[in-house]
C-alpha cells in the first residue's frame, strides 16, 4: 500500500515540534546562553533554512519552545486537577503528583533558565509575560475549579495552591544541588498537612 503523503501543514507541524523539543533539550543540557540557533537545528535534524523560516532568531525560537512548553505542563496539570473532582485521588496524592510534575519534568528546569535570562533582557521578558500570565491563569482555574476553602472568608484555593506551587518552585531549585529525598518528603509532609487545613477538594474523594 502506497503511504499516505503528509501535507505541507502537517510537516510544517512536525518541523516546528522537532524545534521545540531539541530548543528544551538543549536549554536543559547547555544553558541558556550556550544555546544557539544553530546548535537547535543540528540537534532537531532539520536545516537552518527551515529553521528560520520558522523561527528567525534565537529569541523567536525560545518564545515558541516556552509557549510548547507551558502548554504541556497546564495540560498535566488540568488533568490532575480533573482526576480530584472525579474522585479518583485526593488532595494528598495531587500534591505529590503535582510536585513530581516539577520535580522531574523538563518544563521546569528550561523556563527557569529563560526566567533568569529574561532579567536581563528587557525585550525576552516583554514576550514572556503574557505567557507567564496565561499558565497561571489555567493553574488558578484548575485550582478553583477543584477545591474550595474550609471556611468561609478563609484561605482561598487560589492563594492556597499558588502558594504550594511558589514552594515547589523553591524546592525544584534547591534539588539541583541537593539531593537527599527524606530532606523533600519531609517538608512535603508537613505542606500537605497546611494545606488541608485550608482547603479541601470541592467533591468528596478517597483521602
Amino acid at each position: 500500500m502506497q503511504a499516505t503523503r503528509r501535507t505541507q501543514s502537517q510537516r510544517s507541524a512536525e518541523t516546528r515540534q522537532l524545534l521545540h523539543e531539541a530548543t528544551i533539550a538543549s536549554l536543559m543540557e547547555l544553558g541558556y546562553a550556550n544555546t544557539s540557533t544553530q546548535g537547535i537545528a543540528e540537534r532537531a535534524g532539520v536545516s537552518r533554512g527551515a529553521q528560520t523560516h520558522h523561527y528567525p532568531g534565537k529569541i523567536d525560537l525560545i518564545i515558541a519552545a516556552t509557549e510548547y512548553m507551558f502548554e504541556g505542563f497546564a495540560e498535566d496539570v488540568e488533568l490532575l486537577a480533573a482526576r480530584v473532582r472525579a474522585g479518583e485521588i485526593g488532595l494528598e496524592r495531587f500534591v505529590d503528583l503535582l510536585w513530581q510534575e516539577m520535580l522531574n519534568g523538563s518544563w521546569f528546569y528550561s523556563s527557569l533558565e529563560i526566567i533568569v535570562a529574561a532579567r536581563g533582557d528587557a525585550e525576552l521578558r516583554t514576550r514572556l509575560a503574557p505567557l507567564i500570565l496565561d499558565l497561571h491563569g489555567r493553574f488558578e482555574a484548575a485550582w478553583e475549579a477543584t477545591f474550595v476553602s474550609r471556611e468561609e472568608g478563609g484561605v482561598s484555593a487560589r492563594v492556597a495552591l499558588n502558594l504550594v506551587m511558589n514552594v515547589f518552585r523553591g524546592m525544584a531549585v534547591q534539588a539541583v544541588l541537593r539531593k537527599e529525598t527524606h530532606y523533600y518528603a519531609e517538608m512535603l509532609l508537613t505542606l500537605k498537612q497546611i494545606l488541608a487545613s485550608h482547603v479541601r477538594p470541592a467533591l468528596a474523594g478517597p483521602g
